[in-house]
């Protein structure tokens, strides 16, 4: 696709209205926005390793920072989004990092040894043309913000404030992430909706949540998150994509006559039925 001044200069103006809202409502600081005191270790460790789970997607923040940026260096309103995004990613990581310590089920030395793993493994972009990677986000900073609400109910019975609290702080920030994916989205089907459509349609054939495969015992995290409901295949389905499409101005019919124009059989997609 390309990509004209015109198209460069939406984003831009995307990205100030993106950070003077943040600037303005919804910053929060680490120490303060927490009530520390109220963290408690849960007799059930399954929140903690999905806690722990969910840190280490974050903890590959220097690969999604540094491999998406050179893929879209040209453009300013796209490339200081990114910056932005990468100092929100990295507030999480250590927000839910230091919930794990103050509530006694990771120590420090723990943590360590498991950061030295994470960062062993290199994650790799998922595609390689910015239009496909902005499709990605948007499905993917959707999920993540669902994923850290249905852990806030998981975990609501424990009456853990502190957790509480930061996974509403999390969940508002990936949220404001979805929205300035989408709104980048539908810049460029105001461009081309069609090559749009068909990168939506790849996207969808291929999506999944990011470095996972790069996780050590994936397997068995994996399965306590589907068992909690927290995240499943359904969940995408019912939850994710139908919201995302009607955010964008789409419908299922809309991909499916996009996946007949270009040729792409339905064997292998869990997403459009």
């Amino acid at each position: 696709m390309t990509i004209t001044p015109t198209i460069e200069n939406r984003f831009h103006d995307l990205y100030l209205k993106y950070f003077h809202n943040a600037e303005a409502h919804r910053r929060w600081n680490l120490m303060s926005d927490v009530p520390w005191e109220s963290a408690r270790r849960q007799p059930d460790d399954s929140v903690a390793q999905i806690v722990e789970s969910f840190m280490a997607v974050e903890m590959y923040l220097p690969d999604y920072t540094a491999k998406i940026l050179h893929l879209i260096r040209r453009s300013r309103g796209r490339a200081w989004f990114q910056a932005n995004w990468g100092y929100e990613e990295s507030k999480h990581s250590l927000v839910l990092e230091t919930w794990l310590t103050r509530s006694g089920h990771r120590t420090y030395e723990q943590l360590r040894g498991f950061e030295e793993e994470i960062l062993s493994r290199q994650w790799d972009l998922c595609y390689d043309s910015p239009l496909e990677m902005i499709v990605y986000t948007t499905f993917q900073e959707f999920a993540t913000g669902l994923n850290y609400r249905n852990l806030r109910k998981l975990a609501a019975l424990s009456g853990d404030a502190a957790l509480d609290r930061l996974l509403v702080l999390l969940a508002q920030d990936e949220t404001a992430h979805f929205h300035f994916f989408k709104d980048g989205v539908r810049i460029f089907m105001d461009h081309d909706r069609d090559r749009v459509l068909e990168a939506i349609v790849h996207v969808l054939k291929t999506f999944r949540m990011p470095a996972q495969q790069l996780i050590p015992n994936w397997s068995e995290r994996d399965a306590t998150i589907r068992r909690h409901e927290v995240f499943t295949d359904r969940i995408f389905t019912r939850e994710v994509l139908p919201p995302v499409l009607k955010s964008l101005g789409l419908s299922l019919s809309d991909l499916r006559a996009a996946r007949k124009a270009c040729c792409v059989t339905d064997a292998g997609s869990a997403s459009v039925h």
